[in-house]
């Protein structure tokens, strides 16, 4: 049975997406967007039985983006922008490999999920991959940490 002070519960995951395998990434397709909102990721949640904290979020300029600044809005159980917990914005004046984030104080119930949504205000195109740092945290209502705890 594992406690507070086991070691794998302070160590914080980094989740990406659309990370190309060029980056480091899973070599999935880096995301790309265009003229119009869409929804980068519908649902995310890790393979976990229990509740995690989320303390950043952010976006990595794969190639030069172009027309426009983009912004990523973070929500949880939502697909709007209204209800979003961080933005994050790639910059056209950003290098290829720079990262824009934000700290963020956020725990992500049980059966609960992350959506990230794109959305401009002008007509901009380029690559990105947003990621999302994240730890375990320990659930009173349940009492799982995640499917290693018994």
């Amino acid at each position: 049975m594992s406690d507070y002070s086991h070691p794998k519960f302070g160590i914080t995951r980094r989740q990406w997406f659309g990370l190309s395998g060029k980056n480091g990434g899973s070599g999935v397709a880096p995301l790309t967007f265009n003229e119009t909102q869409k929804a980068i990721v519908k649902r995310w949640y890790p393979d976990l039985r229990g509740p995690i904290h989320m303390s950043k979020a952010g976006v990595m300029t794969q190639a030069t983006l172009g027309k426009g600044e983009q912004s990523f809005r973070f929500s949880v159980n939502a697909t709007s922008a209204a209800a979003a917990f961080a933005t994050a914005v790639a910059s056209t004046t950003a290098a290829p490999y720079t990262i824009a984030s934000k700290s963020i104080d956020k725990v992500l119930a049980t059966g609960s999920y992350v959506s990230i949504l794109a959305s401009t205000n002008v007509c901009s195109t380029g690559t990105v991959a947003l990621f999302i740092d994240w730890r375990p945290r320990y659930s009173t209502g349940t009492g799982l940490w995640n499917q290693d705890s018994a």
